[in-house]
């Protein structure tokens, strides 16, 4: 078994999933389109976006892994009350995974020194998902 967050996004999810392979060192797996998924069946209760929308994206990130998919931006409901944890080995690299997350985003708790951790941060990037930043060993 295992468990991946699988985030929606309102036409948005090619460029955050880009954006966090680039950033974590992720490889994109999957990304398919609504247009380019030919005759495949949308589960049931699901409705189709626009053809050159996700319907469904995979990230690997080390041994995780992220999904997305976009939504029709009327059924599109903003992400709330949870937080994607992001553990960072080196405490090293967090402010410049931080810094990047911020940039056109919302910072809750700015990255600092706590007791379980070397750096500790929250925000919610540009594209609306709630991020703890973790820098784990200095």
């Amino acid at each position: 078994m295992n468990i991946a967050p699988q985030l929606a996004f309102s036409g948005q999810c090619r460029q955050a999933f880009e954006f966090y392979a680039q950033l974590l060192g992720g490889k994109i797996v999957i990304m398919n389109t609504f247009g380019g998924n030919g005759d495949r069946a949308l589960p049931p209760g699901s409705t189709a976006g626009e053809a050159d929308q996700i319907r469904f994206a995979e990230i690997r990130i080390g041994d995780s892994l992220l999904r997305g998919n976009d939504v029709p931006k009327d059924q599109y409901t903003p992400m709330k009350g949870f937080n994607v944890s992001l553990h960072i080995e080196n405490a090293d690299d967090a402010p410049r995974i931080f810094d990047a997350l911020s940039e056109g985003g919302k910072v809750t708790t700015p990255l600092s020194k706590v007791d379980w951790a070397a750096q500790f941060g929250m925000v919610t990037d540009k594209f609306g998902v709630p991020w703890l930043v973790l820098g784990l060993e200095k």
